[in-house]
């Protein structure tokens, strides 16, 4: 039964990060820790994670702007080092109910958010602020990447924000998800988090996430992203408020 639940969570995970460019870890992470621990979900979605996220970024290479990438990438490889201390040695109860507060703010703020998006090229703002204005975001994508592996929020409000095409908007979240995730691998790795447990829980999640991109990839022609958007957000709203409910009872 683990392993189903496991392989639908993950699976779901893909099929969202597929069609909206984000949500995998968002959505697969509080869903699976219902079946088992943060601290072995989180290292999981980091491992798996590179099977969505190669594939959007090919589906949405085109549109990559390279530049805002790699302001971003700058602060991400710095914080996720943080986030992974505070994965081993926080009792994990306080990082499930952390994580759900984070959910539900950022389930109101997306509700909240004009979505709209500029279709017009833009060249790299000059200057030193949007730099260090990228990597704080950056930094902070890291740490709640390492700590939770739900990297996607600060990434998505900065790409909201700056009104990136709906290609850019997904291949740069790609470019960003895929760094950070080796480096969470990496040092996830470092602080022994990667047990035999993680690697079990691993083989549960591929296949699910394999058919969850997969679907997808064939749904994303067909989809009315409106209303998936909507849908979305009451989601993580439920799964946010699911988990904060779930650490506060086992406290």
């Amino acid at each position: 039964m683990e392993f189903l639940f496991v392989a639908f969570a993950f699976g779901l995970g893909g099929f969202v990060q597929t069609v909206a460019g984000f949500g995998s870890a968002l959505v697969a992470i509080p869903l699976v820790t219902l079946a088992i621990s943060v601290r072995t979900a989180a290292p999981a979605q980091a491992l798996i994670g590179f099977v969505v996220t190669l594939a959007v970024l090919q589906q949405n290479w085109h549109g990559l702007r390279w530049y805002e990438a790699k302001r971003l990438i700058v602060g991400s490889v710095f914080g996720v080092p943080l986030g992974a201390i505070v994965l081993k040695n926080f009792p994990s109860g306080i990082i499930t109910g952390c994580m759900g507060v984070m959910l539900m703010a950022y389930g109101v703020w997306l509700s909240r958010a004009n979505l709209e998006i500029d279709e017009t090229p833009q060249a790299a703002r000059p200057g030193w602020r949007p730099k260090l204005w990228a990597a704080a975001v950056g930094w902070i994508a890291g740490v709640l990447g390492g700590a939770y592996a739900t990297d996607g929020p600060p990434l998505i409000m900065y790409g909201t924000y700056n009104r990136w095409p709906k290609a850019t908007f997904k291949s740069v979240l790609q470019c960003c998800f895929l760094v950070n995730g080796l480096s969470m691998v990496v040092w996830h790795g470092a602080n022994g988090l990667i047990t035999a447990e993680v690697i079990r829980a691993s083989l549960f999640a591929l296949p699910g996430a394999v058919i969850g991109t997969l679907a997808g990839r064939y749904a994303d022609r067909y989809i009315d992203h409106d209303r998936f958007q909507r849908l979305l957000r009451i989601l993580i709203l439920v799964l946010g408020a699911v988990l904060f409910a779930e650490a506060f009872r086992a406290s």
